[in-house]
């Protein structure tokens, strides 16, 4: 027979496995969340979350806008050129995620950089590749590409609501996949009051 202060022992001992169980779940669970799922694969989060470069570029109507002016929203700046087959696939990928999320905490902000079309030309280009509800954002003197250090295309840099850089993914993702949409609206929810 099992004394009673053995049995005492043995279920604080199973209480204490218990807690530390779930307490270790609970901890895994809050950094899974930050981590891209697996779908975007080539998605990785930047240590020390350093500031966005302070770049410009500009609008369809040839309004200048930078980064500033989407502070308070989490940005997916992605760089692309219409001579570029990865872009361009992800491109439909871009606008069906910016349409899950609402715009005003969530952005796409699709630059088309290392060319000079027009933005007319731009906008058939979209509307062609089932992209045509993404905006339009020239980079006409590079600033864009310089200032992410853009030596591929595509390049997309997730930044936080406050201006930080916070992940990058070098080449094309599958930013409409469930899993994608999930995490996006997860990280870009507004933070607890």
């Amino acid at each position: 027979m099992i004394s009673k202060s053995r049995v005492a022992a043995i279920a604080a001992g199973c209480i204490i496995v218990a807690v530390a169980v779930l307490y270790g779940i609970g901890i895994l669970d809050v950094h899974a969340g930050a981590r891209p799922p697996s779908v975007l694969n080539r998605t990785e989060l930047v240590s020390g979350e350093p500031a966005a470069p302070q770049i410009g570029f500009v609008d369809a109507a040839g309004k200048k806008i930078s980064l500033a002016d989407f502070h308070g929203k989490f940005v997916l700046i992605n760089l692309w050129a219409t001579w570029c087959g990865p872009c361009i696939n992800e491109l439909p990928e871009l606008a069906r995620l910016q349409q899950a999320i609402p715009k005003d905490r969530f952005v796409v902000v699709p630059v088309d950089v290392l060319e000079k079309l027009d933005a007319a030309n731009l906008r058939s280009f979209l509307q062609a590749h089932a992209a045509g509800a993404l905006p339009i954002y020239i980079d006409r003197d590079r600033q864009t590409q310089q200032g992410f250090v853009a030596n591929e295309l595509p390049l997309t840099v997730l930044i936080d609501r406050n201006g930080h850089e916070i992940a990058r993914a070098l080449g094309g993702q599958k930013w409409a996949d469930p899993a994608a949409i999930s995490w996006m609206k997860t990280i870009s929810s507004p933070p607890a009051k």
